[in-house]
Parts: structure tokens; sequence; C-alpha cells
């Protein structure tokens, strides 16, 4: 991992291959870990913090995954990592692990996949789903199949008999309260009037409203999103099958008035070059920088905005996150923070605290030193003569967050 000059929030993603757990995670700027929940038996996507009625909560996806659509529940928690909501899709469907959007007006957008009949087979199409917090219950519904005909399709191949025409992977609030919905399978992305769902334009594709300058074009992409700024960022893996050779972060002006779209900047992985053939996400942040999880390739990045490498994290071999994100957060975890002893020695953690800054050693009902926090577990030595201990998690003013149960050493 290397980092020079990378913005000073914390990093969230999902490993979900790759040796060790699946989960959500949180790691600092070095690296080190703040938070992790196990997901075991199922995979966890799309780990994000958002607002919800004016307060920071995460988000994230968790379920099974077959053949990259998922059937699972959108959680969010508070800042104590308590879970207050569960939802999943209405009408029957299964909510997708693709995108989970929490609105200013406090309700969510979820995507999910439907199976419809054809003259070939089975046509699956893409769901948008606006539902009410916390009931998951169904405000407004946009199907793909009643706006986008399956020849916009980019799948050269013949028709199975489930034809995953659309692939719907991204839903985004526009700065006008409409939608903006990416489509990886016609390269595409749609703006839709809502509630209506009328499409307003498109961008890519065989159809796109827009002409696209040199470099604005994408194939196969993930996660578009438009921002306060007016530029629309865009994951380009250009894969799978490839139609470029290395996957690109970009940054697209759009001039709606005369209908084009040009490059406002591409940002590569170097010096390896990474072409991602599923996944991924381009995160602008509000330094101007730009945050990249490269998805089925093992690596995060943040990027200047002069383009030059801030922020580079490798995962280890055979490890992939669907999205990663870099943003601020605060919390103070529900439960006690955590102490162990072996050979001797007391170990302290508390997982999910960020304000942490020492802790307080108690022996035998009895304050003894403070160390500086090192790390997600801190290593204390208490005396030879304590025969029960306990630790104090202090903020960088030394004022008590929690305390932890006594145990013997």
């Amino acid at each position: 991992m290397t980092t020079r000059g990378a913005t000073r929030d914390f990093v969230f993603f999902a490993p979900s291959s790759g040796p060790g757990q699946n989960g959500a995670m949180i790691l600092d700027g070095h690296g080190e870990l703040v938070w992790f929940h196990p997901s075991p038996g199922v995979a966890t996507t799309d780990f994000k913090v958002q607002r919800l009625d004016g307060k920071a909560v995460l988000t994230w996806w968790e379920g099974k995954d077959a053949d990259g659509m998922g059937n699972g529940h959108w959680v969010i928690a508070d800042s104590t990592y308590r879970e207050v909501a569960r939802i999943g899709a209405a009408r029957g469907l299964h909510a997708d692990l693709h995108d989970f959007q929490l609105t200013q007006s406090g309700t969510a957008l979820g995507l999910s996949n439907e199976a419809v009949r054809w003259r070939h087979g089975t046509l699956i199409g893409g769901v948008v789903q606006e539902l009410a917090v916390p009931s998951g219950r169904l405000l407004h519904e946009w199907r793909s199949v009643q706006h986008v005909e399956p020849d916009e399709t980019a799948i050269r191949a013949k028709p199975g008999p489930r034809f995953d025409y659309f692939h719907i992977n991204s839903v985004d609030q526009d700065t006008d309260g409409n939608l903006l919905v990416s489509a990886r399978n016609t390269w595409a992305a749609y703006k839709l009037a809502w509630p209506s769902g009328r499409i307003v334009w498109r961008l890519g594709g065989k159809r796109s409203d827009f002409t696209l300058g040199p470099g604005a074009r994408f194939w196969w992409q993930h996660d578009v999103r438009r921002h306060t700024n007016g530029s629309v960022s865009v994951f380009d893996n250009g894969a799978a099958p490839a139609e470029e050779l290395q996957s690109r972060a970009l940054l697209l002006h759009l001039d709606e008035r005369r209908r084009h779209a040009s490059l406002r900047h591409a940002y590569t992985h170097r010096p390896e070059r990474v072409l991602s053939h599923f996944m991924g996400n381009t995160q602008l942040l509000g330094d101007g920088h730009v945050f990249v999880g490269w998805g089925g390739s093992p690596f995060v990045t943040e990027f200047a905005q002069n383009g030059s490498t801030v922020f580079d994290a490798q995962l280890p071999a055979g490890g992939q996150s669907y999205r990663a994100f870099r943003s601020a957060w605060t919390a103070r975890p529900s439960e006690p923070p955590a102490v162990a002893a072996a050979n001797g020695l007391v170990y302290a953690s508390w997982n999910g605290s960020t304000d942490v800054a020492s802790w307080q050693l108690i022996e035998d009902g009895s304050a003894a030193q403070t160390t500086p926090r090192t790390g997600f577990e801190t290593t204390l030595r208490p005396t030879g003569a304590a025969k029960r201990v306990a630790v104090v998690a202090l903020d960088s003013r030394g004022t008590p967050l929690g305390r932890s149960a006594a145990i013997d050493v």
C-alpha cells in the first residue's frame, strides 16, 4: 500500500473473495482495521456511508450472488453499528447486489431483476424500485422491459434460453430529482423522468442521444453518477469481452443543450495495467480527488485532480471488492471494548470505534498506566501483582469513552 497526500477519511470496502473472511470492512488511511462485520455464508457488497434523516448511516447489501445477480437484503446501520432497517425488494422480486441509494426525501432506491417471456425464451430485465424506509413499501417502479427493447443490447452472441439483455448495475438521483440508470449490457446510461419512468435521454449505446467526444465512449460500464459540479462519473470496465486495453475511471462533461459528451479526465491504474472484467466504481471526493475501486481486480486507488496516484492499496491474491469508497465517519459501538490476556500481556480493542486515542489499564479496580492506541489492537503490560484487569478507552482529551469487562490474568 502506498499513500502520499491522500484524503484523510476512512476506506470502506467489502472483500468477497480471496483469503480470509467475507464481510464489510473499514480501514483508516494507513490500512489499519477500524471495523469488521463478517458475513459467513453470504456475500456483502456496496458498503458505504449515506445519510438518513440528516444522520450518517452505513448501508450494504448481503445475500447470495448467482451469475452476477443478487438475492438478499439491503441493510442500514447507525453510528453505533446497530441495524435499524433490513429491506427486501417489493412485488416478490429479489433485492439485487448492485446498488442501494437513500434519497434526500428519506426513501430508498433499490435494484432488482425480473424474468419475462419473449419470443426467444426468457428475457431478464432490470428493475428500479423506490421504497419507503424502513417498511420497504413500494412507492414507484421502473421496468426496463417496458422502455428498452432487447435490440439495444451490446451482446453479440445468440441469445440463450435466459437472455440478460440489460443488466442494471447502478441508479443515482440526478440534481433535478430525476434518475440516472446504468445498464452494463447495453453500454448505456439512461436518464429517467421520475416517477413516470419516461426516458429523457440515453448516454452511450446504440441509440445514444449524445455525440461522444474523443475518449468519452465507454463499454460494459458500472456506477454512473451525476455530481453537484455537473460532471458525470463512470467506471468504464472496457470488458468483457475486451473492447479496451485497460479499465478507466471517467469524468465526463455533458452539454445537454447540444447533446454532446466530452471527456474531462480518464484515470487508469499504473504501473499495473488493470482490465477489470466486472464490478468497480468511481467516487468523486470533496477535494476534487477521485477514489476508484477496481472491482474484479484487487486494487483500490485515490487520484489527485492532476491524475497522480496519492493512495494505492492491493488486496491479497484472489481478493476483490465490488466497490470501494472513502468517507468521513464517526462511530461509537453499542458493544463495550474488548480485552484479552495471554502470556503476561493484555490486549485492548474496540471494533468500530473511531475516537480512541489511548487505553487506560485498570488493575484490580485501580487505574494504572495509560498507553497510546497502536492500531486495531493495542498491547498493554500489567504489573506482575495484578489479578484482574479491565481497559478504558480514552479520546484525545483523556475523556473515557467506554470500559471493558474485567478478566483474570
